[in-house]
């Protein structure tokens, strides 16, 4: 069939994106991560066999990318996720200059080239304040569904100062300015802005140029869409699929290595073959 695919393996979750021989992209597909990695691998793996109707044969070459990417038993390759996720976005938008990626447990800010190579990057893998894991922390402490911050934070009409940078000591703050009276939405879109502040931080540091693509499970939350895009003073966008995009970098790997795989194997066939009309 002359399939291949890409699989990020992420601390939250895992994506696993499959294209044609034509680099279309014909299925995608996301679960949790969960405690087991290998679990995760094989259930996005036998997901899109179903989708696509096809078998692991089918498939050239897998490459496989994110914090658990070692871990993934029918990969062919490794490749880091900086290089994906600038692959990933250079085939979504190749305008594209500057990216934003916020996952579960890190941040990411990578500059790019024209052609999509990456220029520079920064990334945030020491501190959950600056990541998902802090929106979490936040959703717990309202009882609120992560989902739901984003809208929370637009009605906010006066925003507080979260001294803490550590993620631990601002959860006690957050709770302190709730039990005094603050209100909900106004401490969200606080918190949020300390989220925003930090990795505008990095950006600072790199040499940040238009366009400016916001990814990762944290771009759905549409109160730090708003917060960056005032913060860098331009717009800044966000793919239709905010998860797939390492997985989507590693598969267009998976294709270039795949395709000259092929292209080694056909000439060592016409070399053999050489060789017979000779003799």
């Amino acid at each position: 069939m002359g399939l291949y695919a890409g699989i990020d393996l992420g601390s939250t979750t895992t994506e696993f994106v499959v294209l044609n021989g034509d680099g279309e992209i014909v299925c995608a597909q996301k679960e949790l991560t969960g405690g087991d990695i290998q679990k995760a691998s094989e259930t996005v793996l036998n997901n899109a066999l179903k989708e696509t109707a096809a078998r692991l044969t089918d498939f050239t070459y897998i490459v496989s990318t994110g914090y658990g990417r070692k871990f993934v038993p029918f990969s062919h390759k490794t490749v880091t996720e900086i290089t994906c996720y600038a692959k990933g976005v250079h085939y979504l938008n190749p305008d594209v200059r500057t990216v934003i990626d916020i996952g579960g447990q890190d941040s990411k800010v990578i500059s790019l080239d024209a052609d999509g190579t990456v220029n520079k990057f920064l990334m945030n893998d020491k501190c959950a304040a600056g990541t998902g894991r802090f929106l979490e922390m936040i959703s717990n402490i309202f009882n609120t569904d992560i989902d739901e911050l984003g809208e929370l934070s637009l009605a906010s009409t006066h925003q507080v100062k979260i001294s803490n940078i550590c993620a631990v000591f601002a959860e006690s703050e957050i709770i302190s300015l709730f039990s005094r009276g603050i209100k909900k939405e106004d401490i969200i879109a606080s918190a949020l802005r300390s989220i925003c502040e930090r990795v505008c931080g990095m950006l600072k540091r790199l040499d940040v140029r238009d366009k400016v693509l916001f990814t990762g499970g944290v771009a759905n939350n549409i109160g730090i869409l708003k917060m960056f895009s005032e913060c860098l003073n331009t717009d800044v966008i966000r793919p239709a699929n905010v998860f797939t995009v390492g997985a989507l970098g590693a598969a267009i790997f998976a294709r270039g290595l795949g395709r000259d795989l092929g292209s080694d194997l056909e000439k060592d066939s016409e070399r053999k073959l050489e060789k017979g009309l000779e003799k």
